[in-house]
């Protein structure tokens, strides 16, 4: 857990899981500084939050409230693996396991004896991040562990640091920690952290 106590956002480089990823985009894409500066003037995610979604998440922030515990988010968590095990490592902590997709959700209820501490949420991040910035939700540490990485050169926008979303996301907690397989990603991501809060933020390489 050594980077879960360092004070600078960090930005992990992983090669040995998942399936190797594929791009016609060789390095930073050439468009990200251009999509960067329009979020960052502007600020103009004004997405709507739906009913369901504000009902859940008002009832999130109450039992939050209640916890009165640190708040870590494992944003996009899919069968909840890495939030169970976040849960045992850190029992002090109230941890936030967030996905989109039902069936993967699914697959947590399918688990026996998960951590108290661990709550599960069906949402769309942009919604969460919207809602936890509105209402100032105090994060200690949020974990992007394997999103999509969209590698297509043409996809850009799909990736998190490109969505009119990240002034949001990285608002909410000094440390944030990304894993992916992909290190272009990785690399685009702390060059759009840096961009945004001005701090310096790291890449490595990790293995098992």
């Amino acid at each position: 857990m050594a980077q879960y106590l360092r004070r600078l956002p960090s930005y992990l480089v992983k090669h040995n899981i998942a399936k190797e990823v594929t791009s016609n985009q060789a390095s930073i894409h050439p468009k990200l500084a251009c999509v960067a500066h329009k979020h960052k003037e502007f600020l103009k995610y004004r997405a709507p939050i739906s009913a369901s979604t504000d009902r859940i998440l008002k009832a999130t922030q109450d039992a939050i409230q209640k916890l009165a515990k640190p708040v870590i988010m494992d944003c996009g968590c899919g069968t909840g693996e890495s939030s169970i095990q976040l849960g045992k490592t850190l029992s002090d902590h109230t941890i936030l396991a967030i996905d989109k997709s039902a069936h993967r959700l699914n697959k947590v209820n399918k688990r026996s004896l998960l951590p108290e501490n661990v709550f599960f949420l069906r949402a769309n991040l942009p919604e969460v991040w919207t809602f936890a910035y509105k209402h100032k939700w105090n994060i200690k540490k949020q974990y992007l562990l394997y999103p999509n990485p969209w590698p297509k050169q043409a996809q850009l926008m799909r990736r998190w640091h490109a969505h009119p979303v990240m002034p949001y996301l990285i608002s909410l907690s000094k440390h944030i920690e990304l894993r992916t397989n992909w290190k272009t990603y990785a690399l685009e991501f702390a060059w759009a952290m840096e961009y945004f809060l001005g701090e310096k933020a790291t890449v490595n390489n990790f293995k098992l």
